[in-house]
């Protein structure tokens, strides 16, 4: 196969969720490897950062302001990127948000919160992005997560949205392949993010959870990367409404 399929250079691809975490190690490294990444965070100070890296220097990291729960935020930037380059090759949903709490005891305005960001600012997205390149395809990239295939206590709310993400993926993959469109989703497993401190501040809780993992440790940010390369390049042509698991084989268990 040639390595040409998974060439991403100069592709223009916007992110969610970049800030911190696995959006961070994901527009880091599509920009290292020469695609043009606009790296989005709900709010100014939490894309800083990115202004002083190297990579924005040398003009492929691109910090922007997105907050998914708005309904125009993902429609104005995707514009500004196309007035830019023509086009956005590739739109990866990956903001999120996450709680520990009991299913009786969560509040209804942190249950609208996760559902506002988690499916309803991937949707958003997802629809602004079609309605922009309708005649010329596109590739949409949504981060889901195993718990929208698998359930576990604390997280009710967490493991409804993932799992809209992954139905949502599937849908839109089957409605909008007539109009060049692929939509795809990955599941990562358990993350070393501050998404999973209250996992690692436990350690009887942290042992536990290893348990469930035939690979013994916690995925890396990094981790994240290869599928994510994968689905972002013309490697994967033909591949759409598709869920991609990297979770050290906790789901085969």
């Amino acid at each position: 196969m040639s390595t040409s399929l998974f060439d991403i250079n100069n592709k223009a691809i916007l992110i969610s969720g970049a800030s911190r975490g696995i959006g961070r190690a994901i527009a880091l490294y599509l920009a290292e490897n020469g695609a043009q990444v606009y790296a989005a965070g709900s709010r100014p100070e939490s894309i800083e950062w990115m202004r002083s890296h190297e990579l924005h220097a040398q003009g492929r990291l691109h910090p922007v302001v997105m907050d998914v729960r708005a309904d125009d935020s993902a429609a104005t930037l995707i514009e500004e990127i196309r007035s830019k380059h023509n086009r956005l090759d590739c739109l990866i949903n990956n903001a999120g948000v996450a709680t520990n709490t009991p299913a009786t005891g969560i509040k209804a305005d942190d249950m609208e919160n996760m559902i506002n960001i988690n499916f309803k600012g991937a949707f958003r997205a997802c629809q602004a992005y079609y309605r922009a390149q309708r005649k010329e395809g596109g590739n949409v990239i949504n981060m889901a997560s195993i718990l929208g295939l698998i359930g576990t206590p604390l997280a009710a709310v967490y493991c409804g949205t993932k799992g809209a993400v992954i139905q949502m993926t599937r849908a839109l993959a089957i409605e909008w392949a007539g109009s060049g469109f692929r939509v795809n989703a990955i599941a990562p497993g358990f993350v070393d993010t501050d998404m999973t401190d209250m996992i690692k501040k436990r350690q009887s809780v942290l042992e536990k959870m290893l348990e469930t993992i035939p690979m013994r440790r916690m995925a890396n940010p990094e981790d994240l990367c290869g599928a994510t390369h994968y689905l972002a390049s013309d490697a994967s042509a033909y591949v759409t409404g598709q869920v991609i698991v990297v979770d050290g084989g906790a789901t085969a268990m």
